[in-house]
């Protein structure tokens, strides 16, 4: 719910405008689904955290707006003094990959180039952001927007460099077993 407060803080938005800015700006990192978006709105709101007005729309629905109120400000201000907990990672292509001397390499291998097809995609949304972040210099959220696009881009080329390595080294060891494989054991292999 702290996501919701902090984008509040920009300015006020409705649910779909909440959903819209995560999905182009923190959503390389931290991510809220419209399912959760509006019941944390409601229950915020029913908190005192935020207010909510209603906007009329020219030919569309009524929506409503929300604000961050000052109880809401300072419940974020608390959780942020909060040291971030760390969080176990699960990454299941890094798992499959860990066992993947049980199948054929290019199993493996298309796994890591659909990985790096998408950090590259990755990479140019978030330079894209970056020079969003650029051009809006009068909101004093600014340099840490930079920040943490940063981070991003520097984590998404490390993976990467990450996938271009192991793709060579995955394509030496499918070369390997298919220069060494007697007829019959690769199948059994590859079934077991």
């Amino acid at each position: 719910m702290e996501v919701l407060l902090g984008l509040l803080t920009i300015e006020p938005m409705s649910g779909y405008d909440l959903g819209q800015t995560i999905r182009g700006s923190i959503g390389h990192f931290w991510n809220e689904s419209y399912g959760q978006i509006y019941p944390n709105l409601k229950k915020l709101a029913a908190d005192g955290l935020v207010s909510a007005k209603t906007e009329k729309q020219k030919g569309k629905p009524e929506r409503r707006i929300y604000s961050i109120t000052r109880e809401g400000r300072e419940r974020l201000t608390n959780w942020l003094a909060v040291p971030p907990q760390a969080e176990v990672p699960r990454n299941e292509l890094l798992l499959k990959l860990f066992f993947g001397a049980q199948v054929f390499p290019d199993i493996s291998i298309g796994y890591i180039e659909r990985m790096a097809e998408s950090e590259r995609s990755s990479i140019q949304l978030i330079k894209r952001a970056a020079e969003e972040i650029a051009r809006n210099q009068q909101y004093p959220d600014a340099p840490y927007w930079k920040m943490a696009a940063r981070f991003g881009e520097i984590e998404l080329e490390a993976h990467l460099r990450w996938a271009e390595e192991t793709l060579a080294e995955l394509k030496k060891i499918a070369g390997k077993r298919r220069g060494n494989a007697e007829p019959g054991k690769e199948k059994k292999h590859a079934s077991q």
